[in-house]
């Protein structure tokens, strides 16, 4: 049959367990509520500068629409 004064050292025993592993898993719990804190916020990307480009009449180059010319050697179209 299981003594007062046994129990009570059980239940001592069982409490400094508990406390020192709560003691050593104290800072792993700040690090988990670091990570749960959201990102700071991200800068607007700037929007990336695109071109409209069109096929060279001639040889079939794509260029700019404001080109004049494709600029490929040998190409028919005509610089100016």
């Amino acid at each position: 049959m299981i003594a007062v004064p046994k129990l009570a050292v059980l239940l001592l025993i069982i409490a400094a367990v508990w406390y020192v592993m709560r003691w050593m898993n104290g800072p792993a719990r700040h690090v988990q509520q670091r990570r749960r804190r959201p990102p700071p916020p991200s800068p607007v990307p700037r929007p990336i500068a695109t071109e409209e480009l069109v096929a060279c009449e001639r040889c079939g180059t794509y260029v700019s629409a404001a080109a004049l010319h494709c600029g490929r050697p040998g190409c028919p179209r005509p610089r100016p």
